[in-house]
């Protein structure tokens, strides 16, 4: 599976403006000490599944990214259904745009609200070909606009509105400040208690990436 890898600096986030790109490594690293590196991060992100669950789950993505299409609609339900609605994982999404257009569909996003956040996400996979189709022609912006609708922001002046949103902006850029920590230069990468894992491997599949968590769970005796 293709990861795509982009750095987007984070004045760019102010300017809505794509300026850099660099290559995700191939190794998986250690960044810090398991739970304790995870929790330095705060809270800052969008959290599904019990605050007390044993293994905690980031993942960095882009809505524009093939492989965090394929992650978010064959791999993750699965997540969902075996550990997060049991209780077992804690799982933060954290954004990592790598263009203009991830930019303003995050921000749209939020815009939306926390209790829609997730519903916009999906829509914006759902909706990925056409968007990369739209923003090839030109149009992108009436296509980001057309999914607002259909989560609350009611026309254009609104869209607009939640991209000149300030407060917005900087919330994106601090989510996004947190991936020079763990050295995210690629999307989805996902940091598993403080190791970070590129989607690679065991972790392009559903049933791969449950073997490995099922193993973490077993080291904590939380099966």
């Amino acid at each position: 599976m293709l990861t795509l890898s982009r750095r987007f600096a984070l004045t760019a986030l102010s300017a809505l403006a794509l300026v850099a790109c660099g290559a995700a490594g191939d190794n998986v690293s250690a960044a810090g000490n398991g739970d304790a590196a995870a929790s330095t991060d705060g809270e800052l992100g969008h959290i599904i599944g019990s605050a007390d669950a044993p293994i905690t789950i980031i993942e960095y993505a882009s809505p524009t990214c093939p492989a965090c299409k394929y992650f978010h609609e064959s791999v993750k339900p699965t997540l969902e259904e075996k550990f997060i609605s049991t209780g077992k994982v804690r799982f933060i999404f954290r954004e990592y745009p790598l263009n203009e257009i991830d930019v303003a569909a995050y921000a749209m996003a939020r815009c939306a609200g926390e209790d829609k956040f997730f519903d916009v996400l999906d829509d914006l996979f759902e909706n990925q070909d056409g968007i990369r189709f739209a923003a090839q022609n030109g149009v992108v912006k009436t296509t980001l606009s057309a999914i607002g609708q259909r989560h609350g922001i009611a026309d254009a002046a609104a869209f607009d509105a939640c991209l000149a949103n300030g407060d917005i902006r900087k919330a994106l850029a601090d989510t996004y400040a947190t991936s020079e920590k763990w050295g995210v230069e690629g999307t989805p990468t996902f940091i598993i208690d403080g190791v970070k894992q590129n989607f690679q491997g065991e972790y392009t599949t559903a049933e791969g990436f449950v073997k490995q968590i099922e193993a973490k769970l077993a080291a904590k005796g939380a099966e």
